[in-house]
């Protein structure tokens, strides 16, 4: 039987914002392409471009993650890895992204103890990247991002935000809680739990096209890990977590 991708209209929806995002950013791209070695050429700021550059990579790894989970072809190929290193490795690589919107990310104390998780390296390091590129459509501007890692040692499930599949996680004792707390405009609790679930909603007039938190979730999923939202005071903050493989 054949599968199709289009299966709702609101997935309708987000692929031809997608693609119009592509048609927008292209004229950019070919122009930074042509000319990276000719910048006496670029007129416009190269910052910008080069930021251009990275949101439509990004853009596209999430798009190709999301039609494998949708087609049901999502393959992981899972290692020991450290956590922190991988992290690190993706708040270097997006840090530039932020400061385009005067936003500065603050690490907290690593746990001085290594620990490792059992994951697939490229699509984990991927799916925090969607995360990122989630807040970073949220965040205002002249704020900060605070990271945080933790040890969570839990029994009760209810910890966690719940799905329909939470039933088939692996529970463990011992878990790595990483926590993104950032300054946002509020967004309701409900909508909230559908933007995990819903890969394009509208809100009060805003539309929020969470191909990055929606594709993220399902991995993070698939690695006997979690994701779901809190607030703390004026802040909202993202939760992920992964058991420890010791």
């Amino acid at each position: 039987m054949r599968k199709t991708l289009y299966t709702n209209k609101k997935i309708k929806s987000l692929i031809s914002n997608i693609i119009y995002d592509i048609q927008n950013y292209n004229f950019t791209i070919s122009k930074y392409a042509e000319n990276i070695d000719k910048t006496d050429n670029i007129n416009e700021d190269k910052d910008s471009i080069i930021r251009q550059s990275f949101l439509i990579d990004t853009t596209m790894k999430a798009f190709n993650d999301f039609n494998d989970i949708t087609l049901g072809n999502l393959s992981l190929n899972k290692n020991i890895e450290n956590i922190n290193i991988l992290i690190n490795n993706v708040i270097d690589n997006c840090y530039s992204l932020f400061i385009s919107k005067r936003v500065k990310i603050k690490l907290g104390e690593e746990i001085s103890t290594n620990f490792n998780i059992l994951v697939d390296k490229n699509k984990i390091a991927n799916s925090i990247f969607y995360v990122f590129m989630f807040i970073y459509n949220l965040i205002k501007s002249n704020s900060f991002i605070d990271v945080a890692y933790s040890f969570v040692n839990y029994e009760d499930e209810r910890f966690l935000f719940f799905n329909e599949k939470s039933s088939l996680l692996n529970f463990s004792k011992d878990n790595v809680l990483i926590s993104i707390s950032f300054d946002s405009n509020n967004i309701p609790e409900d909508i909230k739990r559908k933007l995990f679930k819903t890969p394009l909603i509208s809100y009060n007039g805003r539309h929020f096209n969470n191909i990055f938190l929606y594709t993220a979730y399902y991995i993070i999923n698939r690695h006997s890990g979690n994701i779901w939202f809190d607030s703390i005071g004026s802040k909202t903050r993202i939760n992920i977590i992964f058991p420890i493989k010791k």
